[in-house]
């Protein structure tokens, strides 16, 4: 076990150098390493639990979250959440952001995603709520053997003396140390993602516009109707879409069809969303919790996705149209 939290705290040790260095390449690897070790403790959470339950089999017959312990022993790391909610003093607004954290950790490192303008205030920011939950885990003892050798950096957080006896909350006074260092500020995390929202506004703020002046003379329309047509199209050529017209009986050519679907399906978004959008932004930059700042960023991404998609697509599609023209009439 002491070689386990040696281990642990020797990753985000190396995580917060990575970190320091305020460079997204290095806040990737940052926050690779914090995400790591989050997940090792989350499984040992488990794992002790199972001990335990072994140890005395009379409570496992009556243990009320076998299944979910079953779970966490597995390899579903929301299942690891769902069970250190439970069993480990984790809060649900601890869970909820490291929920979201390990969402974008499986994306820089297995969708490669890069979320440039995000990593380098999101790494710190999970570091220090890493570092603040890890630090309430008391493992059940320390084995320790005369052979075995503590990794270098994890030195500086474990105290040895010439029989090898190691403090018992030398783990959770590392991870205070170390959330210590990183000196994370709320402010700036939040204001980060208030910045990423407003960009990602303004580019939408300008998609709707292209859409609404359309190319030709006399396809000019309002950025309500804009915003419904977009999504009308895209529905036209979706599975979705079309089994919805089925449902309902409907037969006619394309052009009828998106006009149908504008004005019969129901829309999530029938007006254009941009002042709406704006002021929750507003509100994410006005607040003072980074848990709430992020949950409000993610969920605002989440909700929009499939617009924001459909607006890039036709504003590309418009754009991609006026270079033509603008080729055609240069004689290209």
């Amino acid at each position: 076990m002491l070689l386990f939290l040696a281990s642990v705290i020797e990753q985000l040790d190396l995580a917060l150098e990575q970190i320091s260095k305020g460079d997204v390449h290095y806040a990737r690897f940052g926050i690779m390493l914090t995400d790591n070790a989050v997940e090792l403790i989350l499984h040992q959470i488990a794992k002790d639990k199972a001990s335990d339950l072994k140890m005395y089999a009379w409570q496992k017959e009556t243990y009320e979250h076998q299944a979910v312990l079953d779970n966490a022993l597995g390899r579903n790391f929301d299942a690891k959440i769902r069970f250190a909610k439970i069993a480990g003093s984790l809060s649900d607004e601890t869970a909820q952001t490291i929920t979201i954290m390990h969402g974008y950790r499986n994306e820089v490192y297995h969708v490669g995603l890069k979320h440039e303008s995000l990593l380098p205030a999101l790494a710190p920011f999970y570091f220090d709520v890493a570092c603040g939950y890890l630090s309430s885990y008391r493992p059940k003892g320390l084995g320790w053997s005369s052979n075995q050798k503590l990794p270098e950096r994890s030195k500086k957080y474990f105290k040895e003396d010439p029989f090898f006896t190691v403090g018992f909350d030398d783990f959770s006074n590392g991870c205070k140390a170390l959330r210590q260092a990183c000196n994370h500020d709320p402010r700036h995390t939040i204001a980060s993602l208030a910045d990423e929202m407003d960009d990602v506004i303004k580019q939408q703020d300008v998609g709707i516009r292209i859409i609404a002046e359309g190319v030709y003379e006399g396809q000019q329309t309002t950025r309500d109707l804009a915003v419904l047509d977009t999504q009308a199209w895209r529905l036209a050529f979706s599975k979705e879409g079309k089994e919805f017209a089925a449902q309902r009986g409907w037969s006619g050519n394309l052009l009828q069809f998106i006009a149908w679907l504008r004005s019969n399906y129901p829309h999530k978004f029938r007006s254009d969303p941009i002042a709406s959008w704006k002021a929750q932004a507003r509100r994410l930059r006005a607040g003072k919790n980074p848990h709430a700042a992020l949950s409000t960023y993610q969920s605002f991404m989440a909700s929009t996705s499939d617009l924001r998609e459909a607006i890039d697509e036709s504003a590309a599609a418009a754009e991609r149209e006026i270079d033509a023209l603008i080729d055609r009439a240069r004689g290209k």
